[in-house]
């Protein structure tokens, strides 16, 4: 019995990969491109997992899905472009990221910090007010 449960383990070890779910539309729009990710990393990563989407995806479908995964900030600017193929897109996606790499796109979901020093300011009493106080004769 033992040996049959050992056959079962090896065959489970060996196509395990058969229980990987293939990826579809949705879950390509689903992604997205982490904080710290380069641009260059999320599209391989996305690539890949738009490989296994089954059935095959139509190029001009693969850019409106791609773009579909771009919050905000690069959405308006990506929307704007005239890509027609992946690569294109790719381009502009990295130029975009440059752009707010160099401070010319500027994200408002980003809070920066205050650098400067904060001046202390000594608030005084500006009303005559005598309450509590002892007269004075």
């Amino acid at each position: 019995m033992k040996k049959w449960k050992d056959l079962v383990d090896a065959f489970i070890r060996k196509y395990k990969f058969n229980i990987y779910v293939d990826p579809d539309t949705s879950s390509l729009q689903a992604m997205e491109k982490d904080k710290k990710e380069f641009i260059k990393e999320y599209v391989q990563r996305w690539r890949e997992a738009a490989a296994h989407v089954k059935p095959f995806i139509v190029k001009k479908e693969m850019i409106n899905l791609f773009l579909n995964t771009f919050k905000t900030l690069y959405f308006k600017y990506l929307v704007r472009s005239s890509a027609q193929c992946f690569i294109e897109l790719v381009i502009i996606v990295e130029r975009i990221e440059q752009a707010i790499g160099l401070g010319k796109i500027v994200d408002p979901t980003v809070k920066k910090n205050f650098t400067g020093k904060i001046k202390e300011t000594k608030v005084h009493n500006t009303k005559d007010d005598t309450k509590g106080m002892p007269k004075s004769k």
